[in-house]
């Protein structure tokens, strides 16, 4: 049996490089893309392996299958893979290909037809189809189809399924041994996978039952309906689907471009960002609301740094508590270290610490030093914390020990260090609860020798008490020595913490504000707040669900309006409607989940009107636009957290220049109004809550 499979490139690849091939590359030849290609030969890759796209990805579980299932046959079986690439033309899935960027989506018809010509695709196309054989997949989107130049005179070798949409269909000559399957969204939330990976999932699918059965080719070209055939036959199993996503499309070490590397600020502050699992799905189809991988996990789903071309952080911290929350993460860790299961080149720095705030209701700490000391070593962290114990108002009465157990706890820590003559830097613990309790412990530890020390316990402190702190603890540790502040990412003093001694902070609090409150969700890069809109799924919603038991409001009422919200966000956006009528619509489906939420339309007019999404540069904004102010579910609230990250990376940059910079709520209208950000309601009450 001998199955042929069309499919086309993708943007997304898992090789990339400053230097990979544009379109103008191969425009000049093939001689200049061959020296080319000579520059990058460290970089060429398999056309089987170097597109990532969600497409491209599911198919290849479907060929892994078949291709396994070849092994233990003594057949004659084939698989033909070909590839439609906008730079190379078709080409075999065995192709070393090096890393371009080029595509034939959006490309103007005119010039798209004359480079595929060029590229010699029509005639390739039909000399590859003319050949025999017993079933073929033609997974191309509308451009990429058009470059075959289909016509009646077009000769195809064998029964051939090709999937593609409604108005591609109306246009599709009538062609002997080809089969059209017509591919929309509902087809997309049937087979619970977003549109642009449809053709790669229901691929796979097919392949998977070939695997199996091999007269399964005649079963299919008979059937009626041959996505009801289709849909009988579940995906790859969740292990191999596992494998081969992470072989190809989520799980790779980024890049750190120079860019990212000679970022001047570091000189005098670092800003690292605590580990969260806070992953999303790249792919996720907002428009039928539904997860490329079916459900999320860190196999499928990707860190923040992947969503940009470099880290908006400096660096990463992992507390022992997060990282082993759950049996899974845990072995994945501990099998992986530090730096592979973030993703990260060993460039990138990661600090380790124990995650206090995990055991503060205990009366002494989980660990013990050497347990710690072996942990940071064997998941190859770059800094490692001691063991400290919280101090804070609900443990005053214990607040002398936990603050002994500390210092006795560095003092052990850095002396079995320097015994075991460990590579990775460890930072003194220092915990307090007034100016002079943090200086003498700070002073403590530069007695023993750290070189290094962290200041933890800080979170609910105003910046003033903070930096009158920091003072006494400058007074005691010498230039020499750094100092990092836990869990803090107070804007607008953070020249001020640099001055006094701090070369390094950690805070996830803007990533968090993404999904947390009202009135301060979106970060725009002049530091303006804006309310998310809450359009929470009528599915989904624990709210939206307990009204409709508690007999308020029927199922599908409740679903008709949510529909009308998200369409009235999406008409808004392409300018068709006015903020008050997308107001009135979203009044309505909030006040009738949420009764007793106070009113919130002054918040959310400001939004509506300042579209801060259409202004921002960053890759998800202008990717995902309107979707990244919508608060509903994980893949929209966190990349709005991500997008804040973004925001907030370069604000403190512009900071540390000596900029003036800080944090400020939208609109006049609300001052006054709201104490969201912290104990009262002026600007350095939102600069403490950060």
């Amino acid at each position: 049996m001998r199955i042929l499979i069309i499919t086309s490139c993708t943007g997304e690849k898992s090789v990339s490089s400053e230097h990979a091939l544009t379109l103008k590359d191969f425009k000049q030849g093939r001689r200049h893309v061959a020296r080319r290609e000579k520059e990058l030969k460290d970089l060429l890759c398999p056309a089987n392996s170097l597109y990532t796209g969600q497409q491209h990805v599911r198919l290849m579980r479907g060929v892994q299958a078949f291709r396994e299932s070849l092994l233990s046959s003594n057949g004659d079986d084939v698989l033909d893979l070909q590839i439609l690439s906008a730079g190379y033309g078709i080409v075999s899935g065995e192709a070393r290909l090096a890393p371009y960027e080029a595509t034939f989506q959006g490309m103007p018809k005119g010039e798209l037809r004359e480079w595929a010509r060029e590229l010699g695709i029509p005639a390739a196309f039909r000399k590859t189809v003319a050949a025999p054989y017993d079933l073929g997949l033609i997974l191309l989107g509308d451009d990429y189809l058009s470059t075959c130049e289909l016509d009646g005179s077009v000769e195809f070798g064998g029964p051939t399924l090709l999937f593609c949409g409604g108005s591609t269909r109306k246009r599709l000559p009538d062609l002997v041994n080809v089969r059209p399957v017509v591919l929309s969204n509902p087809e997309a939330k049937r087979f619970s996978c977003g549109l642009v990976a449809l053709k790669g999932e229901l691929a796979s699918r097919l392949l998977s039952r070939l695997a199996k059965d091999t007269n399964f080719t005649s079963e299919l070209w008979k059937a009626k309906d041959v996505l009801t055939l289709v849909q009988s036959q579940p995906s790859v199993s969740t292990s191999r689907r596992r494998s081969a996503t992470t072989k190809s499309d989520v799980d790779y070490v980024i890049d750190l471009p120079t860019s990212w590397q000679d970022k001047p600020h570091r000189k005098k502050l670092k800003y690292f960002i605590p580990e969260w699992d806070d992953l999303v799905d790249r792919d996720f189809d907002f428009l039928n609301d539904v997860h490329s991988g079916g459900s999320g996990n860190w196999a499928n789903e990707v860190y923040a740094h992947q969503m940009y071309p470099e880290p908006n952080y400096d660096g990463i911290l992992i507390s022992k508590v997060v990282a082993e929350k759950s049996k899974t993460k845990k072995e994945r860790i501990n099998r992986l270290g530090v730096h592979r299961f973030l993703r990260v080149p060993r460039e990138l720095p990661i600090m380790g610490d124990c995650g206090a705030f995990g055991y503060i209701n205990e009366k002494v700490p989980p660990y013990t030093t050497e347990e710690i000391l072996d942990y940071y070593s064997r998941l190859d962290f770059d800094f490692g914390v001691s063991i400290d114990h919280l101090i804070v108002s609900a443990t005053e009465t214990d607040k002398l020990d936990r603050y002994n157990l500390t210092i006795d706890n560095a003092a052990e820590f850095l002396r079995s260090h320097r015994k075991a003559r460990l590579p990775w830097t460890p930072i003194g613990a220092v915990q307090g609860w007034d100016p002079r309790s943090y200086a003498a412990a700070a002073k403590k530890c530069v007695a023993m020798g750290y070189e290094y020390i962290g200041l933890g316990g800080l979170v609910r402190t105003s910046t003033r008490d903070i930096l009158e702190i920091l003072t006494h603890v400058h007074e005691v540790v010498p230039a020499k020595v750094k100092v990092h502040l836990f869990g803090l990412a107070r804007l607008a003093s953070m020249k001020a913490f640099a001055g006094l001694g701090v070369s390094s902070v950690d805070s996830a609090s803007l990533l968090r504000r993404a999904w947390m409150g009202t009135g301060q969700n979106y970060l725009s890069m002049d530091g303006t707040f804006y309310t998310a809109i809450r359009i929470p799924g009528a599915d989904k919603s624990f709210r939206a669900k307990r009204m409709v038991t508690e007999g308020r409001a029927s199922a599908a009422e409740v679903a008709g309006l949510e529909r009308r919200c998200m369409q009235a966000m999406s008409l808004f956006d392409q300018d068709k409607i006015p903020a008050e009528q997308v107001l009135d619509t979203l009044e309505e489906y909030d006040h009738l989940i949420t009764p007793d939420r106070p009113p919130t339309r002054a918040l959310l007019r400001e939004t509506l009107e300042a579209r801060p999404w259409r202004s921002c540069p960053c890759d998800i904004c202008r990717r995902d636009g309107i979707q990244v102010v919508i608060f509903r579910g994980n893949n929209r609230n966190r990349r709005r957290g991500f997008h804040n990250t973004y925001v907030f990376y370069r604000l403190l940059q512009r900071a540390l220049a000596g900029e003036a910079v800080g944090f400020q709520r939208a609109g006049a209208a609300t001052k006054g109004q709201l104490t969201l950000f912290g104990p009262d309601d002026s600007d350095e009450g939102l600069e403490d809550a950060i």
